[in-house]
Formats: C-alpha cells, structure tokens, sequence
C-alpha cells in the first residue's frame, strides 16, 4: 500500500518479501492506463469523434459483434458483445482469451472471431474486458503505432517512471492492453497524481483536462445498484464529484480522491475481490484513509 496527500509519500508498507522496485501487474488498472492515453490520441486529432464507429478505425471487425458499435460504446463498456468474464470458469470467455495470450495466439484474432450481441451498442452496461483490446485496436489503427511505443512517448517518458515498465503480449507481440501492464507501485502512485491534476505533471501538459474530467465521470449506462462507470475508470456507487478509481482483479486500486488530494495505491492477491461485501470494504477502507488525512 502508498499513500499520497498533496502529492507526498505519507505512506509506503511492502509485504510478503516485495520491495518498492518490484514491477507488479496491473490487471484491469491498466484499462484506466489507456483510457489517457486514449484520450492523448483523441486530443491530438488521430480519433476524429467518439461516436464514430469502430470499423473505422479497426476494419477487420466488420461483419462481428462490433460492427454497430461505437467508440464511445467500447470506451464505456456497453458494446452489447456478448462476453463470459467469470473468472473462475474454465470455459468462460475471458478464461479462453488468457489461453490464447499464453499459448502464443493472436488476440485481434480472437476479437474479430466473436460474433454475439446480448444488446444493442449503448443500452446495457457490461463489464466486457475484450472491449479494452478492441479500444487498442482502434488507437494501433488510427496511428499506425503499437501501443507501447505510444504509451512510452505520451506516458511514461513525460512521467519519468523510476523503474521501466513491461507489458505483456500476444503470440505476435500485441500488448495485452487489458491487463497486462507491469508497475512499480511508487509509479503507480505518480500516474495516479497526474490524473488527480488533471493531466498535469511537474508544470507540463500531459494529458488534457477534458479528457480527464469525461473519463472519470460516470456516464455509462449503469444500473443504480452497480459502481458507476465512465471511460475505463470506476466510480463508487455514491461518489462525490473527483472520486474515482482504477481495479483490477484480485484487488488491485488506483483510488483517487481529487478533494482530498489523495491517492491510494493497493496491490493485492484476493481471490474474494468481485465479492460486493469486499468491494465495499475496500472503498471504505480508503475513504476512512481519506478522512484521517484531513487537517495533514
């Protein structure tokens, strides 16, 4: 766990023999990763409108399941694509991506290989983690880049990272954009303060307010008794304005508290993580960190 308040280390702990130079995988905190640098490429003029559709920019999914959505559906994850995310089913749908990423396949095959609409673009939210591999293929077509040649030139170079991050990739050497970003946690912490100063690093620009702003409001279509969505990025049910957080599974968070000036890292091995009970812990856990903060 570290904490940040104003944008200083108040607290830093390392558990189970790891140290503060020990890269630990993201999971889906890396979805909220290239959500900025999305919003980067939106900004610069390489994706001309969020609602432009996806074939567009990524035409091999024409004739798929994503052939009616949108940029702006995928972003928020109401694409309508029917997709399994049980992870503890053997046969479930992100259970049978991993296989293709650790057995050396392709993982735009995959996604041009999924056919199944459970909704119209737009009208239901699903968490649907193949939609954040589908938000790459979309930045990789507009640009003509990969992404981590484009994450170390928009991201990470102008953060100044202490140590040097990995990805995971495919069989082909497509990052694993969904998941599989490996950071420090002190670099952890340093994206999540740009984020807080909405894109702002040491005096310089780095990613838009705008951008940071729309994607940590939430504005997908979810249903009152879930997290609040908006581009990548959670929110808790009763959030206030600027409260928002990255997750991903087993109990990875990227809280922020933009009020409070506060950021929250917390790496973790929680097989018990979608559990709402526990999900509700851990939002009050930093909430109470937040409160014990004030007056600091």
């Amino acid at each position: 766990m570290l904490i940040l308040k104003r944008g200083n280390i108040v607290h830093e702990t390392y558990y189970q023999s790891t140290t503060a130079d020990d890269r630990r995988i993201s999971w889906s905190i890396a979805k909220s990763y290239l959500s900025v640098l999305f919003g980067i490429l939106v900004d610069e003029g390489h994706i001309a409108s969020l609602d432009d559709p996806i074939i567009k920019y990524a035409p091999s999914l024409k004739g798929g399941a994503y052939d009616r959505a949108t940029v702006r559906n995928v972003l928020q994850m109401a694409s309508g694509v029917t997709f399994d995310e049980d992870y503890l089913s053997f046969n479930s749908d992100i259970n049978r991506m991993g296989r293709i990423l650790a057995f050396g396949g392709k993982m735009d095959e995959f996604a041009e290989g999924l056919t199944g609409n459970f909704a119209a673009p737009g009208d239901i939210w699903q968490y649907t983690s193949i939609d954040t591999h589908v938000i790459g293929m979309v930045a990789r077509g507009a640009t003509g880049r990969d992404i981590p040649d484009l994450m170390t030139e928009k991201l990470i170079a102008p953060l100044g990272m202490e140590h040097a991050p990995s990805y995971l990739t495919d069989g082909v050497g497509v990052a694993f954009v969904l998941g599989g970003l490996n950071i420090t946690t002190r670099d952890y912490a340093r994206f999540g303060q740009m984020v807080l100063q909405d894109g702002m690093w040491q005096g310089q620009r780095v990613a838009p307010a705008e951008w940071i702003a729309a994607s940590t409001t939430p504005s997908a279509p979810t249903q009152p008794e879930e997290l609040g969505y908006g581009y990548q990025w959670w929110m808790p049910m009763d959030a206030a304005p600027g409260e928002f957080m990255g997750r991903g599974i087993y109990g990875q968070y990227l809280y922020i508290n933009k009020n409070a000036d506060v950021v929250i890292v917390t790496t973790a091995a929680d097989q018990m993580f979608r559990e709402p009970v526990i999900i509700a812990q851990n939002i009050n856990m930093f909430r109470q960190i937040v409160a014990a903060s004030e007056g600091e």
